[in-house]
């Protein structure tokens, strides 16, 4: 416990390579919320045909893209903000900087949830207009 207590400690005070472990961290947890939310549509369109759903994860993975580049600017953002702020005193800078990371992390994973969501769509489409097989 002591040594994870050092490495916290080193984190917070040597600020110059400790982005890289925040950023980790923020990627994990940015993960681990996007799954929250696409989980359940993923698991059903995984219950359809098998070709269906690749060919929705083929689509999505071309309109993911926006979702990924909102994601990359809040981690700069992030990196910007842990070089720059004085985490011992909260300011207007510092409430502000958290806002706008909260809100981009949301904007990204809407993102990643309307591409979902619009690959479907258009999968559902070329089925309508018979450009897809069963």
């Amino acid at each position: 416990m002591g040594n994870l207590t050092n490495l916290w400690h080193m984190v917070l005070t040597q600020r110059a390579w400790s982005w890289t472990v925040i950023g980790i961290g923020y990627l994990l947890v940015f993960l681990l919320v996007r799954s929250f939310f696409l989980h359940a549509l993923i698991k059903r369109a995984r219950s359809l045909n098998s070709k269906w759903y690749h060919e929705i994860k083929k689509v999505y993975m071309k309109k993911c893209i926006g979702g990924w580049i909102v994601f990359l600017v809040s981690f700069l953002i992030l990196i910007l903000f842990w070089q720059t702020a004085n985490l011992k005193q909260a300011s207007l800078y510092e409430v502000g900087m958290v806002f706008l990371i909260i809100l981009t992390v949301l904007f990204a994973i809407i993102s990643h949830l309307i591409a979902f969501g619009a690959s479907i769509i258009y999968v559902l489409k070329q089925l309508e207009n018979n450009q897809m097989t069963l």
